[in-house]
């Protein structure tokens, strides 16, 4: 399969897995709370003025809406999931959602702040510039960005490209692929609730250096940088964790 192909086929999978992942949603959610991501965004509230206007990028069913809601902004959330994002307008009702992929934002200086949590391991290497252009172009002068990004360590990332690779797959290093095509066709025929143990999708690792390039040519500037999250294997060594960054444009 050709790349471009491959990976818009991994997009339209992981938007029909989500869909059928939503329902059990905040079921979930609470066994995988992340107390590194809440330090985190509240160091971004921090920073931001009172009263703003947020995006939550890739707000999935709104883990961390009602954290911005509650500090008092106004709230803009989109996801790529209609699934997802029926969920999160249950919840959260005074929210405007929209349907939009972070590959097709187009916000022109709204918002004061852009929060992506838990979301961009789940965007290919081509993707990263023009996404992280599009958070730019979304935010004002002044305004901060908080995102995190997966960061695993290197012999299971080449493990994982060796896998790829036996499935006759175009990836590049950092990129994973969890779910045979087989198991995604199964998980979508049975059309019933499926949950994120059951069905992990295509992740990408960046390395930290090739992210804090990114940043820098998307003319954002980092203000803090920070790990956390570590995942551990049964022999305790070190998988993967979460890189976190807020950054400000000028």
């Amino acid at each position: 399969m050709e790349r471009t192909e491959w990976l818009q086929h991994e997009r339209e999978k992981a938007e029909k897995l989500y869909d059928l992942y939503a329902p059990g949603y905040w079921d979930e959610i609470i066994h995988h709370e992340n107390e590194t991501q809440f330090e985190y965004l509240h160091k971004f509230l921090e920073l931001i003025p009172k009263h703003s206007i947020v995006l939550s990028a890739a707000c999935g069913g709104g883990q961390y809406d009602g954290i911005l809601l509650e500090a008092g902004h106004s709230v803009v959330g989109i996801d790529q999931s209609e699934g997802m994002l029926a969920q999160a307008k249950e919840r959260f009702p005074e929210i405007r959602y929209e349907k939009t992929g972070l590959q097709e934002m187009n916000f022109r200086e709204e918002f004061d702040g852009i929060t992506c949590i838990d979301a961009l391991e789940y965007v290919c290497p081509e993707d990263w510039p023009g996404i992280l252009h599009r958070f730019r172009e979304a935010l004002k002068p002044g305004g901060m960005l908080y995102f995190t990004t997966a960061v695993m360590e290197e012999d299971h990332l080449k493990e994982h490209l060796e896998k790829a690779k036996s499935m006759g797959l175009p990836a590049v290093i950092g990129e994973i692929v969890y779910l045979a095509e087989g198991d995604y066709e199964e998980a979508i025929a049975r059309e019933e609730k499926v949950t994120t143990e059951e069905y992990t999708l295509y992740n990408y690792n960046p390395p930290l250096e090739q992210v804090r390039t990114w940043i820098r040519q998307s003319g954002l500037t980092i203000e803090e940088e920070g790990g956390g999250n570590e995942v551990e294997a049964y022999d305790g060594k070190l998988i993967w964790h979460y890189t976190h960054f807020i950054m400000r444009k000028k």
